[in-house]
């Protein structure tokens, strides 16, 4: 494949934290790197595929800081999971349009999981929303998609940071970013009894924290929620020891996958963390 670029960025997921790769592209733009393919996973495909479909990192900031949470949130009709996404859709549509990977200017595939066949699945053709809204489906939480008889949710389930799919896709040198934890990080404290869905706007997030209060399952989710992060910490260690990145950043965020309010900060520790590394990527640029 005949790249603008030799650059390929895997983006992985982590939720806000996702602002990150905002903050990472403004500096990229800013200093006039091109980004040959893009490769993205959760957050990472969200934030991936509106930069793929041609929208400069400034305005992407803009797009979603502008978006209203509160207006976004929505019960999950189908019984899959909790909320659903098909506003959050409708507000990206409006931007830009029905857009098909294949007809993007770069190379943009998204990872997703098909629950059918316990099988990573990468959507690099067909509509790009539908691929971002697969690739954001956090399972129980946001609705899976179902698409060609597969059921699918967030890539991050086997693949949170792509790499591989980066390369397969032509880079010559990838840039990865994540988001989230590996298993030589000191772990974290456990959340005790804060808010779970709190951390999101709206009345119906507040409604599912004093359902889960009221029932005393607030631990259990902490519970689950701890256990499936050391599981996607240890399969992204080992996915990142057989198919190494040529430069990992890790921004240093500490904040819940759901803390929307925190997005601005997420953007600012992405563009500070791409200055200190400008260097090195230029680098694997040239």
């Amino acid at each position: 494949m005949d790249l603008r670029s030799p650059l390929g960025l895997a983006l992985g997921g982590g939720g806000v934290r996702g602002g990150a790769h905002i903050g990472l592209l403004k500096v990229l733009d800013r200093e006039g790197i091109e980004v040959g393919c893009i490769a993205g996973t959760s957050a990472g495909g969200l934030v991936g595929g509106l930069y793929a479909a041609g929208l400069p990192a400034v305005e992407i900031e803009a797009l979603l800081l502008s978006l209203a949470p509160a207006a976004l949130v929505e019960l999950d009709r189908s019984g899959w999971s909790l909320l659903g996404t098909t506003r959050l859709v409708a507000a990206l549509r409006e931007r830009i349009g029905d857009e098909r990977i294949e007809a993007l200017p770069r190379p943009f595939a998204a990872v997703a999981v098909d629950l059918r066949t316990c099988r990573e699945v990468l959507l690099a053709a067909g509509p790009l929303l539908r691929a971002i809204q697969a690739t954001i489906a956090i399972p129980g939480v946001f609705c899976p998609v179902a698409r060609d008889g597969a059921l699918l949710v967030d890539g991050g389930v086997l693949n949170n940071v792509p790499v591989d799919v980066a390369r397969k896709l032509g880079a010559r040198q990838v840039l990865a970013v994540h988001l989230g934890r590996l298993p030589s990080d000191a772990p974290p404290e456990i959340a005790g009894d804060g808010p779970v869905f709190g951390r999101l706007p709206g009345t119906l997030p507040r409604l599912l924290d004093r359902a889960l209060c009221l029932s005393g399952r607030r631990r259990a989710m902490d519970v689950a929620g701890r256990s499936i992060g050391i599981l996607t910490a240890a399969l992204c260690a080992a996915r990142l020891r057989e198919c190494p990145p040529d430069l990992l950043l890790r921004p240093a965020l500490a904040m819940g996958a759901l803390d929307l309010e925190r997005l601005p900060e997420a953007i600012a520790a992405g563009e500070r963390l791409a200055e200190a590394h400008l260097d090195e990527i230029c680098r694997l640029a040239g």
